[in-house]
């Protein structure tokens, strides 16, 4: 079973890059690609995805470094769908 699969949360990052971004498509999806890979969380998923994976404070910090580094270097876009599991700490468990 993958790691993330039994981590507290995971949140899922598809990144659409911006063909007008100060960096080139393939250069913004390697910034975030770096930004999410410094946490120690990262598992990349696909073509411009990723998945951050571990406890609920380590998770959303990394994903606000990974969001600002998005826009920074301009990406469009960045869905996210975050998930916890049943016992995670302030959601519902």
């Amino acid at each position: 079973m993958p790691t993330y699969k039994r981590a507290e949360i995971s949140a899922d990052l598809t990144v659409t890059p911006s063909r007008d971004g100060e960096q080139a498509p393939q250069e913004q999806i390697e910034a975030v690609r770096r930004a999410a890979g410094e946490s120690g969380l990262a598992n990349e998923s696909g073509p411009g995805s990723m998945i951050l994976a571990g406890g609920r404070t380590e998770v959303l910090e990394a994903l606000q470094k990974v969001l600002e580094t998005s826009f920074d270097v301009g990406a469009s876009v960045v869905e996210i769908k975050v998930e916890a599991e049943k016992d995670a700490p302030g959601f519902g468990g």
